[in-house]
């Protein structure tokens, strides 16, 4: 097997089901904590719908994250937390932490797919935390890692999202 073939592999193997279980498991489960808002029949409501372009826009910022991984990753398959390279194109040329963005994008839609006030309140806590402690954690370790390359992406690409053209 060629080692771009085994990259593929681990990445389509790997890369979804820790996003699965932490934007779609978690918040689903997290709902049953209360009540759905909005429902009616067992259906979501009209309001309730505009929760799925949120849903959409997720699942889309991860993927090509995901992907964004997989081309600025070497063709040697490599299993660590940390990597040893820094991905500075496709999604991340436009935010320097899509997956989380895309997380949030999901637990927004859910909460408001869902009418649930616990997804909105957990989700709120855990995306506060990671945008106070998670995300300066890691923006110091990959300054370590990499110096004044990581410096310069950091200058170049908005934590988030710029709202500058």
């Amino acid at each position: 097997m060629s080692r771009r073939r085994a990259k593929l592999l681990a990445y389509a193997a790997l890369s979804w089901p820790p996003h699965a279980i932490g934007y779609v498991l978690v918040p689903i489960l997290v709902s049953r904590l209360g009540v759905r808002h909005g429902w009616k029949h067992s259906r979501p409501g009209p309001l309730n719908l505009t929760g799925l372009p949120f849903l959409l826009a997720g699942v889309g910022l991860i993927a090509w994250a995901i992907g964004s991984h997989y081309r600025a990753g070497p063709d040697e398959v490599q299993f660590r937390v940390a990597p040893n390279y820094l991905a500075t194109n496709g999604a991340y040329g436009f935010t320097r932490n899509p997956l989380y963005l895309g997380g949030g994008s999901l637990w927004a839609g859910w909460a408001v797919l869902l009418g649930s006030v616990p997804i909105a309140v957990a989700g709120t806590a855990l995306f506060g935390l990671l945008d106070a402690v998670g995300v300066p954690f890691e923006e110091r370790m990959l300054e370590n890692r990499f110096g004044d390359v990581y410096t310069t992406y950091r200058n170049r690409v908005p934590r988030w999202v710029s709202l500058r053209p």
